[in-house]
Formats: C-alpha cells, sequence, structure tokens
C-alpha cells in the first residue's frame, strides 16, 4: 500500500516537473536572440520552444507551462528575450509573448500526429502569433501595414523553418523511444 501511495504522489509531480522544465526551456529559447535592424522584434528560439512544448506535451500542459512562464516574467524575472521583466509588457513585442499561450494550446493539437499534420498545425501556431504579436505592435507604430513589416514579414521563412523543425524532431523522439523499448 505504501509502494501504491509513493507512486501516486510521484505521478501527481510529474505535470509540475515538466511544466517546470518547460519554463526553463522557454526562458533560455528567449536569451538565444537575435536583433534586427530596424525593428523592435529579435529572432529567438521562443518560437520553436512553443511548438514544442504543444507537439510534446498536448495543449493542456503546454498552455499551463506558457502560463506560467507568463506569469514567471509578470512578478519581474526578466525571463523575456530583452530582460525587461515586468516591462515587457508594456513593450512592443508584448503581443507575441502573450500571444504564446493561445499559439501553445493549439500546437498541442498536434501532439501524437504525423509529421506533415504537425507542421501544419504547427504553422498555424505561428499565425497565432503572428496575429497577437502585429495587433499589438500596431500601436506603436500607428499602423497594421508597418506593424506586419516590422513584425512578421522578416520572420516568416525563419519561423516556417520552425515549425517544420519542431514536427521533425518530435518526431524522431517518437522513433527514438520506439526503438529504445522495442
Amino acid at each position: 500500500m505504501h509502494i501504491q501511495a509513493q507512486a501516486r504522489a510521484l505521478r501527481a509531480l510529474l505535470p509540475v516537473l515538466r511544466i517546470s522544465l518547460a519554463v526553463l526551456l522557454l526562458s533560455a529559447s528567449a536569451k538565444v536572440s537575435v536583433n534586427l535592424p530596424n525593428t523592435p522584434v529579435p529572432i529567438t528560439f521562443q518560437v520553436l520552444a512553443v511548438l514544442l512544448l504543444g507537439l510534446t506535451l498536448g495543449s493542456r500542459e503546454a498552455a499551463l507551462s506558457v502560463a506560467a512562464y507568463l506569469a514567471a516574467i509578470g512578478t519581474g524575472l526578466p525571463l523575456d528575450a530583452r530582460g525587461l521583466g515586468t516591462a515587457a509588457f508594456l513593450s512592443p513585442t508584448a503581443g507575441y509573448l502573450l500571444a504564446f499561450l493561445p499559439a501553445a494550446a493549439l500546437a498541442g493539437v498536434g501532439r501524437g500526429r504525423g509529421t506533415w499534420s504537425a507542421f501544419a498545425i504547427g504553422c498555424a501556431a505561428v499565425a497565432i502569433i503572428y496575429l497577437g504579436g502585429t495587433a499589438l505592435l500596431a500601436g506603436y507604430t500607428g499602423s497594421w501595414e508597418r506593424a506586419l513589416a516590422l513584425g512578421v514579414a522578416p520572420f516568416i521563412l525563419a519561423d516556417l523553418g520552425k515549425a517544420l523543425l519542431a514536427a521533425a524532431l518530435v518526431q524522431l523522439g517518437r522513433a527514438a523511444r520506439l526503438r529504445w523499448l522495442l
């Protein structure tokens, strides 16, 4: 009986551990950042991390992970790309950060699917990030056209590549796990 209680306790802690590791992944992926000229939006690995979280954890845990990450930033921790902490939610890139939440949930729909289905869902999740980011960036730039030029156009190819990479990595991980189990 005692062993069963320990097993239940361990199973209850596993989601907390996965979410904690996901917050670390999001934080680290924010720090891999390249600033582009003439745009306030940097290239980071956060889009890749959000897609990987969704595709591996599923909608619920991926969304909880992003919510925990955003809450940590909200408390002032400098986990965003620029290290602003709470001020990141007042910056031109705030919409991208906030859009990570629904994007992670959407990417979670691709969990357990084939590479091309996961890629297509990843592309839809990227579109959600662009929509949220562009909506708030337009308030800073004064127009949707300028926001699209600064916050979407320079990133499309890289983010499509990230969606394909996320889908492929998850598929490779699944295949490797199956080989280890057999």
